[in-house]
């Protein structure tokens, strides 16, 4: 049950959710099926009305049948007393009976001879042709009825005391003492019997027959089934078990409508007809109905037809050009066909065809517009964000996510408040500014990357109005000014270096002198304990003293005439010698901060250079690995070579280099060392290119730095 409601549900909702099925559903529901029924209606009731008045009919011509045979047979009776003379007191006169009788059958069509049974059933005379019968005997069937009842009795299908079946009537004859004498019988014309049966009979197909009590056919509108037994077919029990009635029944191998009545004398009688002949004109009507019925439904069909094509399917079409239009926006070309249509639905057609390629238009409009805005966004080159009136970030730019290292998915949808992108939340100006009752707010700031690096920005706000002047968001522009104000910072720097350089040049220049006396002075001292033979390590000092004086003799000389190298003091060197010497320079150092020296010598480094000033160049490099490791560590020192180049690589272990700060590492005077100068890798930078070389620096923070020294061959 369940099931079968919702099937009819479902097909209820699909009748429903299409104006097509509902237009055959209404010319179903209210034009086929009324049509039916009443097509139906009107013939049932024809056919209807059509067996009550052949019933009807049926009934009459079955009274009148009856009531004629019953007149015919008293009228016989009557004839055959007179013909005997009964109760005129008289003797029995055979001779007179004969000649009354052949009078009666000449005036009478109904009687086809009369008889004389004597009280002993001998034959008397026969009329018309036998006046006198000797030694013929008949036992007449109805004979001891008669004479027992004094009354008439008609007789069954019987044989005569001739052979032939005939039907009779016979009464008793009398004499003048009113004693039974015989009887009287008069047998009737079958052939006339029948003429009466067949005198109701006008129409073709109606059929007619009187039967005795033992169902034999005595008269019929068939002159061949006289004298048969009536057919099984036909009601012949209820003939003479009911008084009257109408059956349906087949005869002849048709169904028929049958009628049915006893007669008053043991006789039955049934009149009927073939219900093809009875419905023909029910049958003429109902074809007639059928083919007008059939001319209705074709006609709607067609006008139901033209109203789906005129007004169902323009309709289906702008359902689905509205369907389409809600799926995707389109254009629809214009249709010639639909400018034909003057009507409703043609004016309906065009106004929503031309709505929708408005809103196309407009669409299109809005997407260019709002593709020009999002490519000016996200050109322009600043950071940019919004959030709604809840301080929900709405929308970044990608130079927003580049500035903060986060993907626009992780900020969209978030509280700006949530974003991980300063120290504090009381120098959070951002959010300050963009949630600020002021209309626009430019003020300077920073914001903290998604690597912790600090950035210093320039933001300017502004607020977003609803058409009701509400605000509905805020704007911030920000503008990364780090570098800026880096080099801000450089440009003070570099100002104060210059005089710092004009100041040191001058004390350079002050010290040249005494340092020249005190290159002299060391020289003197060496040779003084060259030749004094003093112990080893005092000789090894004074070497050294001599040596790093000289050398700063060089370092002045070489300041005051900063970058300007001779040329002509270029010798043959070995990058090995001059590497151990730095290495020996500084042993105390490294010995002081355990800090490891691994050599990786594959070549001895052969080359023509500033012996001197490579000393400078590597010491100073030194140094700078040692500053950056301060404690422990390993310092890898590699000379390798190939067809073009000469390798030094020196590689500590130390903190590494701030990516940031690459860029401005030989820039003089740039250090990240609180007591440095800023000179060291500039000069040695210089020294390097002056002896034909590159010098490039590869840091990782944390990890640690290597120079690497290229020296063309």
């Amino acid at each position: 049950m369940k099931t079968i409601t919702k099937q009819l549900i479902r097909l209820f909702e699909s009748v429903h959710a299409s104006i097509l099925r509902k237009s055959v559903m209404i010319f179903v529901f209210i034009l086929v099926i009324p049509t039916l029924m009443i097509y139906q209606l009107i013939i049932n009731y024809a056919e209807d009305m059509i067996e009550e008045d052949i019933i009807s009919e049926n009934v009459a011509n079955t009274e009148s049948i009856v009531k004629r045979v019953n007149n015919e047979i008293s009228s016989v009776v009557l004839q055959l007393h007179l013909m005997a003379g009964n109760g005129e007191g008289s003797e029995i006169n055979a001779e007179r009976m004969y000649e009354r009788s052949r009078q009666a059958i000449a005036q009478s069509s109904i009687i086809r001879s009369i008889y004389y049974l004597d009280d002993t059933s001998n034959v008397i005379f026969e009329s018309p042709f036998a006046p006198e019968l000797e030694g013929v005997s008949y036992h007449y069937p109805e004979f001891d009825r008669i004479q027992w009842t004094h009354n008439y009795a008609v007789s069954s299908v019987i044989q005569n005391f001739s052979g032939e079946d005939i039907v009779s009537v016979g009464i008793p004859v009398f004499d003048e003492k009113n004693a039974f004498q015989g009887a009287l019988i008069a047998e009737f014309s079958q052939d006339y019997l029948s003429e009466i049966v067949r005198s109701i009979s006008m129409s073709e197909g109606h059929f007619g027959m009187m039967v005795d009590l033992e169902g034999i056919v005595l008269a019929s509108t068939n002159e061949q089934s006289i004298g048969s037994a009536i057919s099984s077919d036909l009601p012949s029990k209820q003939i003479f078990e009911e008084v009257s009635g109408v059956a349906r029944s087949s005869y002849g191998g048709n169904q028929s409508i049958i009628a049915y009545q006893t007669l008053r004398d043991e006789w039955g009688l049934v009149y009927g007809v073939s219900e093809d002949i009875a419905f023909a004109p029910v049958r003429k009507l109902s074809l007639v109905l059928t083919l007008s019925f059939l001319g209705i439904l074709i006609l709607s069909f067609f006008f139901i037809v033209a109203g789906i094509r005129n007004i169902v399917y323009p309709i289906i079409r702008l359902t689905d050009y509205a369907k389409d239009y809600r799926e995707k926006v389109f254009y629809q070309e214009h249709d010639p066909s639909q400018s034909v249509r003057k009507d409703e639905v043609g004016e309906l057609t065009r106004t929503i065809i031309s709505v929708g390629n408005s809103n196309y238009e407009k669409q299109h409009q809005l997407e260019e517009s709002e593709r020009y805005l999002n490519d000016m966004i996200e050109g322009i080159p600043y950071g940019m964000i919004t959030i709604n009136d809840h301080a929900i970030v709405t929308h970044v730019n990608n130079r927003f996510e580049n500035l903060i290292g986060y993907s626009r998915n992780d900020l969209v949808g978030k509280s700006l408040s949530e974003l991980p992108i300063k120290s504090t939340d009381e120098d959070f100006m951002l959010l300050k500014a963009l949630i600020s009752e002021d209309p626009s707010i430019e003020c300077e700031s920073y914001i903290i990357d998604a690597n912790g690096r600090r950035h210093i920005v320039n933001i300017a706000t502004s607020r977003f109005y609803n058409a009701q002047n509400k605000i509905i968001g805020s704007i911030a522009v920000l503008q990364d000014i780090s570098q800026m104000k880096m080099l801000e910072s450089r440009l003070k720097q570099n100002d104060k270096l210059a005089l710092i350089g004009q100041i040191t040049t001058g004390i350079a220049h002050e010290i040249k002198n005494p340092l020249a006396i005190l290159t002299g002075s060391s020289e003197m001292l060496r040779e003084e304990v060259e030749e004094a033979n003093s112990s080893e390590e005092i000789l090894e000092l004074s070497r050294d003293i001599d040596q790093v004086v000289k050398r700063m003799k060089l370092i002045v000389n070489n300041f005051l005439n900063f970058a300007k190298v001779n040329k002509a003091d270029a010798r043959p060197i070995q990058l090995k010698k001059v590497i151990d010497e730095v290495l020996h320079l500084v042993r105390f150092k490294l010995k002081e901060l355990n800090i490891e020296v691994v050599k990786h010598y594959e070549t001895s480094g052969d080359l023509v250079g500033f012996y001197d000033e490579l000393i400078q160049a590597f010491l100073n490099i030194i140094l700078n690995a040692i500053d950056a490791m301060k404690e422990e560590g390993t310092l890898t020192v590699t000379i390798e070579e190939d067809e073009k180049y000469v390798h030094v690589a020196i590689g500590d272990t130390g903190t590494g280099i701030v990516t940031s700060n690459l860029e401005w590492l030989f820039d003089p005077f740039f250090s990240t060392k609180e007591e440095g100068n800023g000179l060291g890798l500039t000069i040695a930078r210089d020294i390097i290119k002056e002896n034909n070389g590159d010098l490039t620096v590869e840091s990782v923070e944390g990890e640690g730095t290597t120079i690497h020294c290229w020296f063309q061959r």
